[in-house]
């Protein structure tokens, strides 16, 4: 429609909007804050409430993950009903108020668990952090130009790996603070029983203090939330609103509307102009759901972004997600030693501590779920939290960040679906090396480290932002967030399936040096199965302009789908490619042999 190009003409004046990008960014940096926040508080936890159950932490997470698979599904649906701006700010509420909830969570007087209402409060931050997923890529996408679309929405996902490294700093900022007001290295907690109490109640506020901390860019954030407006392509093409919609988009940009085709009034639009006449499909209706998803297929482009961005997490989550003991692993240079008397620690040195050592009851207990660096049993629990952070920072932090960063040069200069494609092929290779490298030499800590450093590196820089990225893009406005929101949740679900596995293969007992081969090699097969399904079942978002650079489509040409695809003669589906992948190799066959290919252009 004449509204539809004049909207598009109206965003596209645009590039770069700082406001959008920090409303966006800031939600999505206390998300992944507090998702990730539980690499750094599991070791206090399991410290003061179960040093024996290896199985909570697994509760804590799966409970997370649930919670968001909830929120990804519940906000993507009603965002696209009632509204993006109408939900967007709840979520964080929902975060603010489970992080209060967290950060207080007791026993009581002794009669409550506290495991369980730990539990609920995490399932309903975890609600509140799958929420952020639609609406924070949908919004971003839907208000940015189409030339600046893909970097507005990477640098928002940029802040995953920045909240990541935030909670570790902040973790060692608090721990340092601790240190040297109640002196816990002096105390060697965790190693003795004569402190044992106070150590528990300094431990027990330095996870509180880190996870309370994540309430407060949210509150930052939630404020400005509250004033944004609805992207006009929403509210033109699903509230039929063309008044209402340049109307907003004015009060986000301020440009004014430079066509003489709209009826304008003293304030740039006439209050009383109505919606055009040509009809709407009704949203969410069966006709309408079953033309888009059934009768197009576009369904196939939902499996594709669902299977993508489930294949991507369970690799992904499976060495970010309660990565303590794997991080351990990777940095181990030699192999645990036996819990001897010949231990520096197997006596207390602490004075008057004769006979406090904890150590020699290990025998009977193994060691204790703080204590995850095997090769190293001695480290107290402070020792223990400050080297879970440098490796943290130094492994997945350095090269995540870097890796997000490179992705904003590159993402407007390759075509995404390849680019996609490429990435887990090449995801697939380093594993496998990992994974091999592993099995040849497990006790090569350097080869290891750089070996993950640079799949974090490649998981940011491709796969991972753009599995973000691309449901935000190839769906229509009318289920653009539900399309979205699925695809996220269909990621949660892996990220639950890597963090079972990884926990099963640690709690089994296969206890070899070659453990942590066997986990790379694993998803190894993961990331192949992703290159595939990229392949074949994603769309091309970008196109070849007339100089022969690439150039996006908009968003409502992606909105189309595959029926729109088909008419431009794009190459739709697994089977119609494999058909093209043989056409070309008999083309090539054809020309080695001189003969005249059908479509070429012989040159005298």
């Amino acid at each position: 429609s004449q509204e539809r190009q004049q909207l598009r003409y109206e965003l596209d004046l645009n590039s770069w909007n700082l406001r959008i990008w920090g409303v966006a960014a800031s939600g999505f940096l206390t998300d992944s804050y507090n998702l990730f926040a539980t690499n750094v508080i599991l070791a206090t936890l399991s410290y003061v409430y179960f040093p024996n159950e290896r199985w909570c932490g697994l509760v804590i997470n799966l409970v997370t993950l649930f919670g968001s698979v909830c929120g990804q599904l519940a906000f993507g649906y009603l965002a696209d009903r009632y509204g993006r701006t109408r939900l967007y700010g709840i979520e964080l509420v929902l975060v603010i108020v489970s992080t209060i909830g967290v950060a207080t969570t007791s026993t009581g007087m002794g009669g409550m668990s506290f495991l369980a209402l730990f539990a609920w409060w995490r399932f309903v931050m975890g609600v509140g952090i799958g929420a952020e997923y639609p609406l924070s890529g949908v919004i971003t996408a839907e208000w940015s130009s189409t030339s600046s679309r893909a970097t507005m929405i990477a640098s928002v996902f940029l802040m995953q790996p920045v909240g990541q490294a935030l909670a570790q700093l902040v973790g060692v900022w608090v721990l340092l603070g601790h240190d040297a007001t109640y002196g816990l290295e002096e105390k060697q907690c965790g190693l003795n029983s004569l402190h044992e109490e106070e150590c528990k109640k300094i431990a027990d506020g330095i996870w509180r203090i880190v996870i309370g901390s994540g309430a407060v860019p949210a509150v930052l954030a939630i404020i400005f939330r509250f004033f944004l407006y609805d992207c006009g392509l929403y509210t033109l093409e699903v509230k039929n609103k063309p008044g209402n919609a340049f109307r907003d988009t004015q009060r986000v940009y301020g440009a004014p509307i430079p066509s003489s085709d709209l009826p304008m009034g003293h304030d740039g639009l006439d209050p009383s102009y109505s919606p055009s006449s040509y009809p709407m499909p009704i949203q969410f209706s069966r006709q309408d759901l079953y033309n888009y998803f059934i009768r197009d297929k576009n369904y196939l482009t939902l499996i594709g972004t669902s299977l993508t961005w489930f294949l991507l997490d369970v690799s992904f989550y499976g060495f970010s997600l309660d990565n303590r003991g794997t991080l351990s692993d990777l940095w181990a240079a030699s192999p645990p030693p036996p819990l001897t008397p010949d231990l520096p620690c197997w006596t207390s040195t602490l004075p008057s501590g004769a006979g406090t050592s904890l150590v020699p009851s290990w025998l009977a207990t193994g060691l204790p779920t703080w204590q995850t660096d095997a090769t190293h049993p001695c480290n107290t629990l402070y020792t223990t939290l400050l080297t879970q952070a440098k490796h943290y920072l130094l492994t997945v932090s350095l090269g995540s960040i870097a890796g997000s960063l490179a992705f904003l040069v590159l993402a407007d200069r390759l075509p995404r679906r390849a680019f996609l494609t490429s990435s887990f092929a090449l995801l697939t290779i380093l594993f496998l090396a990992t994974g091999a490298v592993y099995y040849t030499h497990p006790a090569t800590p350097a080869a290891n480290i750089a070996l993950v450093a640079i799949c974090h590196f490649l998981f940011n820089c491709g796969a991972n932002t753009l599995t973000f990225l691309i449901p935000a893009e190839v769906f229509p406005t009318a289920y653009r967030c539900t399309c979205h929101g699925v695809s996220a949740a269909a990621g949660k679900l892996g990220s639950m399936l890597a963090v079972v596995v990884v926990y099963g293969i640690h709690a089994s007992g296969y206890d070899a040096d070659t453990r942590q081969g066997l986990i790379f090699l694993l998803f190894a097969g993961f990331m192949a199965a992703g290159a595939v399904v990229s392949w074949g079942y994603l769309p091309d978002v970008q196109r070849r302009g007339a100089d022969g650079r690439l150039e996006a489509r908009t968003l409502e040409e992606l909105g189309e789908g595959r029926e729109r695809a088909r008419m431009e003669g794009k190459v739709v589906g697994v089977g119609a490619r494999l058909g093209e992948v043989k056409m070309g190799v008999r083309r090539r066959r054809r020309r080695r042999r001189g003969e005249i290919v059908p479509g070429s252009v012989e040159l005298a």
